[in-house]
């Protein structure tokens, strides 16, 4: 479960309907990384620890790289730093879910950032075929499902731009959306650990500058760091 939205993210360093419920700012870890995640509508913003220079962000379901070069923001399709890299970044793990089995309810309760849960037992077909079992906790709140489309959404245009398949992560996100039900937890690779409901701050969400192109320079230092 974590390569579909955390591990995509912090690897960094038809998608389910966009309808709003909610706007807000939350803290995730994800792995070893922490994701600051701000999020309203179909624009969001994550910010990956250990990365302080650049950050992704999504608006109107179109994903851009946001860096900094000569002091100035650098805004670039989120799909050039893929292509760059050849998805180098973005790996694809032996875990990585390649169709959905079911979700069911254990009957077991959990808190989660001061939301109530309810504890899942998740099964599905890894990337080999192999049978695998997770346990998530899943909340109803309407914050809590805004930030799992949110960051379901982000994955998937990941996944495209790497040029893997996004079939099992579409097919988790499809099914909490039909049971209305969002992202608390996951075993210990995925977990909400704060959430404010409080709107972001004014301009966080815009674009600080027009996309453009790659810049040759750049292009050469990246592929010079992806050697090393």
């Amino acid at each position: 479960m974590r390569p579909w939205i955390g591990g995509l993210l912090a690897a960094w360093v038809g998608i389910v309907p966009a309808c709003a419920l909610a706007a807000g700012v939350a803290t995730v870890q994800a792995g070893d990384r922490t994701l600051t995640v701000a999020f309203d509508g179909a624009n969001a913003r994550v910010d990956v620890s250990g990365f302080s220079q650049g950050y992704l962000l999504m608006r109107d379901d179109k994903l851009y790289s946001v860096m900094q070069a000569g002091g100035r923001p650098l805004v670039m399709d989120g799909s050039a730093v893929a292509r760059l890299l050849g998805g180098g970044t973005i790996q694809v793990g032996p875990d990585m879910i390649r169709s959905l089995t079911r979700i069911e309810p254990t009957g077991a309760r959990e808190t989660i950032a001061g939301r109530a849960g309810a504890v899942y037992t998740v099964s599905y077909q890894d990337i080999q075929g192999r049978a695998r079992t997770g346990r998530g906790v899943l909340g109803k709140q309407p914050e809590v499902r805004e930030l799992t489309r949110a960051l379901g959404r982000m994955a998937l245009l990941l996944q495209a731009a790497a040029g893997q398949s996004p079939d099992g992560a579409r097919q988790v996100l499809d099914a909490l959306e039909e049971k209305g039900l969002g992202l608390l937890a996951y075993d210990t690779q995925f977990r909400v650990q704060q959430l404010e409901t409080a709107p972001p701050a004014p301009g966080r969400l815009d674009l600080p500058a027009p996309p453009t192109q790659l810049p040759p320079e750049l292009g050469q230092l990246l592929q010079g760091l992806r050697a090393k």
